[in-house]
């Protein structure tokens, strides 16, 4: 189940203090369910994010040739796209921690073993809200997990806070049904 809109636009923004980044500007959050794969993964991750996108889902066509004319259908859809996700990389809450560890059960790199599927998949959300924090739209991801670790990228010349960039499979975007229909 996603976080509240109360919890986010309340306790997680009044928790920021000086170490989080409040997010002011399209009220949105993505919240993977790792907390049984990592403990206590969920809500770094969720505080840490600074942007991400989910992909749109498309079908394939194909045409059907009739007396002499042609007419278009659709076929089976395409594979869904890869969530891509920013990520602030704070030192000490662990951010790069968790998400090496995540991708490290997709793919070892000391061992060069990967574990099935089924043990590293997870569920996410994606919320949406207004900006008086209540319930706008929502998205459950279905069978996320880490695709690529991100490069680390050090620069002397700023102090700003690193970011890294994920990428994630995805096998659904299964859009809720206030979507057509907002809560408010």
């Amino acid at each position: 189940m996603p976080v509240s809109a109360y919890r986010y636009a309340g306790n997680i923004l009044s928790q920021a203090q000086s170490i989080w980044n409040a997010q002011k500007q399209n009220m949105g959050m993505l919240e993977l369910n790792l907390d049984q794969i990592i403990p206590g993964a969920k809500e770094v991750l969720i505080l840490s994010v600074s942007k991400f996108g989910v992909p749109g889902r498309a079908v394939g066509t194909a045409d059907l040739h009739y007396l002499n004319g042609v007419s278009k259908y659709a076929t089976k859809p395409d594979p869904q796209g890869n969530v891509t996700a920013t990520f602030r990389d704070f030192i000490l809450p662990g951010t790069r921690r968790i998400l090496y560890q995540w991708f490290s059960l997709v793919y070892n790199e000391e061992t060069g073993l990967m574990l099935p599927m089924g043990l590293v998949k997870t569920t996410g959300h994606l919320v949406l809200f207004q900006s008086d924090g209540t319930g706008e739209r929502s998205a459950q991801l279905q069978g996320i997990f880490p695709t690529k670790m991100p490069d680390v990228n050090i620069d002397f010349a700023t102090g700003d806070i690193l970011e890294m960039e994920m990428e994630f499979g995805c096998d659904r975007v299964i859009w809720d049904q206030n979507l057509l229909s907002p809560v408010g």
